[in-house]
């Protein structure tokens, strides 16, 4: 182990059960004997679509050589189980899963970390379970409607319901397509070449995304995506009042860092950090970096 590696962390796996029948895989990442971390509030990660922890995979240690990290899988992704039928995929159900695995792990206080997608839930986490909410963070995450600015257009928005009505049509060869093209060589190359910035990035972090994406059932990503373009907590930004930080990449494509920027100003006291070479990808490009920024805000709480 080189001296820049931290110290493997304990890591303890958990099975929450839901009401309606959903199973939730929940990690937690702690110091091994709790050295320093007790009456610290906990990092509860919030993941984007898509994802089940391949960008923390280097910073979540890090951060848990100071603070009880906990990360779930969202239903359908990693190795939490599609749920049943009819699916209940909205921002508003992902927050109080989050919430009851918390409960279920003794937890109280958490800060609640949102990669991309995962501050829209870490927004209704804060609107529906305040009293466990003592700090906000948005890593290239915006506050709804994520494909109403990706790549800067709206066009993407505007094709989306036609995207849904094909893969519902053709949902067989839809998931054929779906596992056999994105864990490929090709897709690989393409995103390393223009999705991220390669210099920064391990390969085997996005192989990993590219891995658990194909994964998915490709339904019930799009019926999330459905729902996060639906979702928009614009109205709660105002009313915040725990200490939140909203850090951007300079070259994301995905949510501009001007989106990013008028949601932080729109937060009252909010801290804004741009780390200028990274893309949306930023948690898996700069983990030094990040626990170096993340542990100085959360010092601060």
């Amino acid at each position: 182990m080189s001296a820049a590696e931290p110290r493997r962390p304990l890591v303890e796996c958990h099975w929450l059960e839901r009401d309606d029948g959903a199973r939730i895989y929940v990690r937690s990442l702690r110091a091994r004997g709790d050295a320093g971390i007790d009456g610290r509030p906990t990092l509860l990660i919030l993941d984007g679509i898509g994802c089940a922890g391949w960008a923390f995979r280097r910073l979540a240690p890090r951060l848990a050589q100071r603070y009880r990290v906990v990360l779930m899988h969202y239903r359908g992704h990693g190795k939490s189980p599609n749920p049943p039928r009819p699916w209940q995929l909205g921002m508003h159900t992902l927050a109080d899963d989050a919430a009851a695995a918390c409960d279920m792990l003794g937890v109280d206080r958490v800060v609640a970390l949102g990669f991309s997608m995962g501050f829209q839930v870490a927004l209704e986490f804060y609107r529906r379970h305040r009293t466990k909410t003592v700090g906000l963070i948005s890593l290239a995450g915006p506050p709804g409607q994520p494909l109403s600015s990706f790549r800067s257009t709206d066009l993407f928005a505007m094709a989306f319901p036609a995207l849904v009505a094909t893969t519902n049509i053709a949902k067989q060869m839809t998931s054929k397509i779906w596992r056999s093209v994105l864990p490929s060589r090709r897709v690989l190359d393409i995103g390393l070449r223009f999705e991220v910035n390669r210099d920064r990035i391990d390969s085997r972090d996005f192989e990993l995304y590219l891995r658990g994406m194909s994964e998915i059932s490709p339904e019930l990503f799009l019926a999330m995506l459905e729902q996060a373009q639906r979702h928009c907590g614009d109205d709660i930004l105002p009313q915040i009042r725990v200490p939140t930080m909203v850090v951007a990449g300079a070259r994301d494509e995905f949510v501009p860092m001007d989106r990013l920027r008028a949601m932080a100003f729109a937060i009252p006291g909010a801290r804004w950090e741009v780390l200028d070479q990274a893309t949306h990808a930023l948690p898996a490009e700069y983990p030094e970096e990040l626990e170096r920024r993340l542990s100085e805000f959360l010092a601060e709480l």
